[in-house]
């Protein structure tokens, strides 16, 4: 694993998931919180109970504030009426993918593994 300089986005890698995903989703949302930035609140693309797939525009700071293998506290915000997952997680950065195609393309998924709730809001 590479380090990356805070001030470049790192390389995107290759999609990887551990299991299915639901991708037809509306409205869902993730909310990373960083010292002496503003708050940036993502498009959520693809979820499940052990992940999500963050949106992120490809020359968006929010890259050069994450490596692969980062450990952040995730607050995914999902419609009242949605079953999906929701509240406070410990998560781990596990990929950042090109999107080639579709709605999103020229954009760049961040792969997030949820590994432990912290709380529910």
């Amino acid at each position: 694993m590479s380090k990356v300089k805070h001030n470049e986005a790192p390389e995107p890698s290759e999609e990887r998931r551990s299991q299915d995903r639901a991708v037809q989703l509306s409205n869902h949302r993730a909310e990373f919180k960083f010292p002496g930035v503003p708050v940036y609140q993502l498009k959520v693309r693809d979820l499940s109970e052990k992940g999500a797939g963050v949106v992120v525009k490809a020359g968006s700071n929010f890259l050069t504030l994450i490596a692969i293998g980062q450990e952040l506290n995730m607050k995914l915000l999902s419609p009242a009426e949605s079953a999906s997952p929701f509240g406070q997680y410990l998560s781990r950065v596990q990929h950042i993918s090109e999107l080639a195609g579709g709605r999103f393309k020229g954009h760049l998924v961040v792969g997030m593994s949820m590994l432990k709730k912290i709380n529910s809001y």
